[in-house]
């Protein structure tokens, strides 16, 4: 087997690849942009233990961090072959394949297996097309997030509640655009300035999954945590396509089938810590409630509908299909 290059580049200690049995353990090197305590670093943990131990030793795998960028470094290091697999969230949709980035379009979805949709099938092969075409990058595993919810000082049940209410949503602009239809004051804050923006009523609503509002300690300028849920939305494992193309089928089973292990063990680790993460939220003093998320959706589909004609067909059909 020849030694696997990338754009120049030899890709993360590979080059041992196809040598003699004599050879030492070749080099798999994965980034992961979170800390070690996220969830998504533990499913990384798990796919170095999984891939070493199903090869014998024969691959050695090296988990990065942040210590070598963010996210956007690391799928450009995994593009270009410096990285075997990089982990990311909506930004390689974003960066790579932008008329099927739908998965996470707000109040869409009412589960992560409606959005997990958008990856499968026709879809998801057309979608990888795009990755590999444009970035170099094979998707080959998906990590479920928390869905999103609203946070606030006052109960949100209606549309009604939010009307010229000033919001921090993330730099998405179809996010601010559904918002907006629904009648919100959407504004793109960075997440590190949330916590201040609320204190001093820059805004006065923010929206993120429950485990971003415990960990960024938002129940201490909120009350209310009003379960939309309207993002659903999944981290992605990306693979260096030419990494992807010099494996042997026997490695690309095993490294694929690790995958699959490490992703739905997280998954299970994720869903279950929610309603701890609900639980906890209370006992801090947060009320939670349960918002009529069929009036949201109704408010919200003009600007869906609009948004879902900038996509490819097959995408645009079924997201369409949801709102109907």
């Amino acid at each position: 087997m020849k030694t696997i290059k990338a754009s120049g580049i030899v890709l993360a200690g590979l080059v041992t690849l196809g040598a003699s049995v004599n050879a030492s353990a070749k080099e798999l090197a994965i980034a992961i942009h979170v800390e070690p305590s996220h969830a998504m670093f533990k499913v990384g943990e798990r796919l170095k233990e999984s891939i070493e131990e199903q090869t014998n030793g024969e691959f050695s795998v090296t988990l990065l961090g942040t210590e070598v960028g963010g996210e956007r470094d690391h799928l450009e290091g995994a593009s270009y072959g410096e990285y075997a697999i990089a982990l990311g969230g909506s930004m390689p949709m974003t960066l790579y394949a932008e008329k099927f980035a739908a998965a996470d379009l707000p109040f869409v979805y009412s589960s992560s297996e409606q959005a997990r949709e958008v990856y499968s099938g026709e879809t998801g092969e057309l979608l990888n097309e795009q990755l590999i075409s444009n970035g170099n990058i094979r998707l080959v595993g998906l990590s479920a997030r928390n869905p999103r919810n609203l946070t606030s000082n006052f109960p949100v049940e209606t549309p009604e509640d939010i009307q010229e209410v000033r919001m921090r949503v993330p730099e998405i602009a179809p996010w601010i655009q559904i918002w907006e239809e629904i009648g919100a004051l959407p504004s793109p804050i960075a997440w590190p300035e949330v916590y201040t923006s609320l204190q001093t009523g820059v805004i006065e609503m923010q929206e993120n999954p429950v485990d971003l509002i415990h960990a960024g300690k938002i129940y201490e300028v909120q009350s209310h945590i009003n379960r939309t849920e309207h993002v659903y939305s999944f981290f992605h494992w990306l693979m260096n396509e030419d990494f992807y193309q010099g494996l042997s089928d026997e490695e690309r089973d095993v490294i694929l089938g690790a995958i699959d292990e490490a992703t739905t063990w997280g998954d299970d680790m994720v869903a279950n810590g929610q309603d701890d993460l609900y639980a906890t939220l209370q006992e801090l003093g947060m009320t939670v409630v349960e918002p009529d998320v069929a009036a949201f959706r109704s408010a919200a589909e003009p600007a869906i509908r609009d948004i879902a004609e900038s996509y490819h067909p097959a995408v645009r059909d079924y997201v369409l299909s949801l709102v109907e």
